[in-house]
């Protein structure tokens, strides 16, 4: 299975949706693969895979933006446009695609040479290390063949919140246990008293932290990952490091969070340890939407209802399908055939 991008798990029936009023951004969904292809290749003004070599970006003063810069890219493969060894795309407010340094990527550029190149989340840019369907594709100019059955692999954990755990070392059993921010924090840290705080301007999609000071007065940070570059249901893990001694900074000077003397990581939290897993039969396509945000790898809108496939009716290509808490958009896989996934009931 494919990981999954922030984005994909803000998914809401018709559009993409971010929460944050700053990074307002809406996306139309992508229904059908072979369209959603077409239309990104025609749209796109350069197509390319390549490797970020250094990313420089500007919030402006006391960080209170607007973000701007550019990131440089290696280019190792041209797929639309002229090539050129490297390219550069620029930053912008709202919703631009956030990439990390020495990651390859699949990028779908709008825009022009002379005012610059730019990439949307809502375009099919994507971590080439998942894209390799869809650069076969756009190397043979061909278009790949649509599902014609399902089977659905039913997953469940008990489930793993790095804000959950954090609630506990700082609250114990006491509700509510609200996050701080800013100077509360500074202060609580000052006087020892117990706090837990979202570290912010993480922009890999692999992981989600957190800091504070716990009941028992001992500093942490804990990070949750893969969060939502998670492959499939029930892959998250919550690790703890403690520090001798935690610094904050206040905002625009530097790192917020400083650990020092850090141990180990340790597991707090682990759903594999509690992952169960059975399959459903052969049956025919998802009902719901899918948006293609993979050539091979669509999220689908879950329906309960099971439709068998009829008598006799074709099973190449075919969808695997994998509940668990993903709310109502389940991650899929085209596989060759739908019918030859192997059962497995109640495995780890």
């Amino acid at each position: 299975m494919h990981m999954l991008p922030r984005v994909a798990v803000l998914l809401v029936f018709g559009l993409l949706a971010w929460p944050s009023e700053s990074w307002a951004c809406s996306c139309a969904m992508q229904p059908d693969v072979r369209e959603s292809l077409k239309t990104a290749r025609k749209e796109a003004a350069v197509i390319f895979h390549g490797r970020v070599d250094d990313i420089q970006e500007d919030f402006g003063k006391d960080f209170e933006g607007p973000r701007t810069g550019q990131v440089t890219f290696t280019v190792l493969e041209t797929f639309k446009g002229k090539a050129a060894p490297q390219r550069f795309l620029r930053l912008f407010e709202g919703c631009e695609y956030y990439f990390d340094k020495g990651v390859e990527y699949l990028v779908y550029a709008n825009g022009n040479e002379q005012k610059g190149l730019t990439a949307s989340l809502c375009s099919r840019t994507q971590p080439a290390q998942g894209a390799s369907v869809e650069m076969e594709s756009l190397r043979s100019g061909t278009l790949p063949r649509r599902p014609v059955a399902m089977r659905r692999q039913h997953v469940s954990c008990t489930r793993c919140d790095v804000e959950a755990v954090a609630q506990t070392l700082v609250c114990g059993d006491k509700t509510p246990c609200e996050p701080s921010e800013g100077k509360t924090s500074e202060d609580a840290l000052k006087e020892g008293r117990p706090f837990w705080e979202r570290a912010v301007g993480y922009k890999t999609q692999e992981e989600r932290a957190l800091f504070g000071v716990g009941q028992d007065g001992r500093a942490f940070q804990l990070v949750q990952r893969p969060d939502f570059g998670a492959k499939e249901a029930c892959e998250q893990r919550v690790l703890q490091r403690r520090c001798e001694r935690l610094s904050l900074n206040p905002a625009g000077h530097g790192a917020r969070v400083t650990c020092t003397g850090p141990s180990e990581e340790e597991a707090l939290c682990e759903e594999k340890a509690t992952r169960r897993v059975s399959w459903g039969p052969v049956e025919a396509p998802p009902r719901g939407t899918c948006h293609w945000i993979w050539a091979d790898a669509p999220l689908c809108e879950w329906d309960s209802e099971t439709v068998p496939l009829k008598p006799g009716a074709p099973t190449r290509p075919g969808l695997v399908c994998t509940t668990g808490p993903r709310g109502n958009m389940f991650p899929c896989q085209v596989v060759p055939d739908a019918a030859a996934t192997p059962p497995a009931e109640n495995s780890p």
